[in-house]
Parts: structure tokens; C-alpha cells; sequence
């Protein structure tokens, strides 16, 4: 990938990464669609509930089964992005170092580096809720901030096979090192969520597979996000860092 490539011509390889490579909306998919039926047999059984969040004042054994419930709930959400976030990051590295993805390469990437990955979107989620918590005193800067700076992190982690904290690190020092070119990201990508969402929400009202369709159409779209976002990540990245 040549280097200092505009974000225009970033995009337009990552459709043309996807649109051969289609593979890659694949995990996600099927990540889904075990964790859905997990948690659905979880459920079932009473080991998987939400009822924790709706009634913070339950006290004594029904507290603590509601308590563990709901971590059980969470565990499953996290695990499940991070298999999902670890095979899409790592199909989409290969795709833009050798131009084709494999599972094998998502699986390698997982296995390489699955633990950091995991504490890595732990500590991502809890500065979220920390940048979203103080989104009214701060006019919405918080959140425009922890998207443009924690951007680079889980490809720090998967790609770059950083830990979780110097992937973070890494992710902030090369966000302000090409601030304009990421917040130009930050943005299309938002607008790609927001006409995703639209056009998933349309499809929904086709028969019988409306709802198929649109979870499909948002996978795709997360799908080339990864692939704009691991694109420019391995480009940001100077000789000595990719040696490492």
C-alpha cells in the first residue's frame, strides 16, 4: 500500500478489498448468529438476564443470581466482538498486504492475539462510558474524541500485536499524528453506519427474509469499515513500526 494515500483512494481499495473478498462479512455473521442461540439457551436455563440493570435495589439471593446473570451477559457480548473484531481485523489485514482473506487469517490473528484483544475492548468500553457519561458537560466533545482517538486501538492490537495498553497509546499518537485524515474517517464512517441502519431498516419490510437481509447489509458495513480503518492503520504505520 503506497504510502500518505489520500482517504479517497483508501476507501475505493477497500470496496474493491471487499468486493473481493466478501468473505469477510462472514464471521460476523456467524458470530452472531451462535452467540444469539447461546444466549438464547443461557437465557432459557436462567443463567443469562439483563434483570440486573432493571432493578438495582434487589437484595439477597435473588440480587446475586440477577448479578451474576447479568455477568454472564456481558461476558458473552465481549467474547463475541472480540472473535467477531479479531477474524473481520485480521481478513482484512491480509487483504490489504496480499490482496486475498482466508478464515485461517482471522483465526490467526484471533489466536495470536485474542487475550490482549479482549482486555483491550474491556478498557475500550469503560472509557466509553466515561466519554458518554460527560457528553452534555463537554458539548459532545468526549465522544468526538474517543472516536477519533481510540480508532487505531483494536488494529493496534490484532495488526500491529500491541498489548491493549500501547495499542490505546499508539492509537492516540497516530490519531494527532494525522489528525485531519482521521476525523475525515471518523466521519464517513458514521456516515456509512447511519445509511447502513437506513437501508437494513427498509429491507426489514421485505418478507420472510426482510430482517436476514438487513443484518446482512450492516454486516457489510462493518465489514468495510474494518477494511478503511486496518487500511489506513498499516499505512500510518512508519518502517520501524512495522519491523516490530
Amino acid at each position: 500500500m503506497p504510502a500518505n494515500t489520500a482517504p479517497g483512494a483508501t476507501l475505493a481499495r477497500a470496496w474493491s478489498l471487499l468486493s473481493r473478498n466478501w468473505i469477510i462479512v462472514v464471521p460476523s455473521i456467524a458470530v452472531g448468529a451462535v452467540s444469539a442461540a447461546l444466549a438464547s439457551a443461557l437465557s432459557a436455563a436462567g443463567w443469562l438476564s439483563w434483570q440486573f440493570f432493571g432493578d438495582l435495589n434487589q437484595t439477597g439471593p435473588a440480587g446475586y443470581w440477577a448479578f451474576l446473570a447479568t455477568i454472564v451477559a456481558i461476558g458473552l457480548r465481549i467474547v463475541a466482538a472480540v472473535v467477531a473484531i479479531a477474524f473481520t481485523c485480521g481478513m482484512a489485514a491480509a487483504a490489504w498486504t496480499g490482496a486475498s482473506a482466508r478464515f485461517a487469517d482471522g483465526a490467526a490473528a484471533l489466536r495470536r492475539n485474542g487475550v490482549h484483544a479482549f482486555v483491550a475492548l474491556v478498557v475500550l468500553t469503560v472509557l466509553g462510558l466515561v466519554a458518554a457519561a460527560l457528553f452534555i458537560p463537554t458539548f459532545g466533545i468526549s465522544v468526538l474524541a474517543y472516536m477519533i482517538f481510540m480508532l487505531y486501538a483494536m488494529p493496534g492490537v490484532l495488526v500491529g500485536n500491541r498489548g491493549a495498553i500501547d495499542a490505546i497509546v499508539e492509537s492516540i499518537a497516530l490519531s494527532w499524528r494525522s489528525i485531519g485524515v482521521t476525523i475525515v474517517l471518523v466521519a464517513l464512517i458514521v456516515a456509512l453506519a447511519v445509511a447502513g441502519g437506513l437501508l437494513g431498516n427498509l429491507l426489514e419490510r421485505v418478507p420472510f427474509l426482510g430482517q436476514l437481509l438487513g443484518w446482512v447489509v450492516m454486516e457489510a458495513v462493518v465489514a468495510y469499515a474494518t477494511l478503511v480503518v486496518v487500511g489506513e492503520y498499516i499505512q500510518l504505520l512508519t518502517p520501524p513500526d512495522q519491523a516490530r
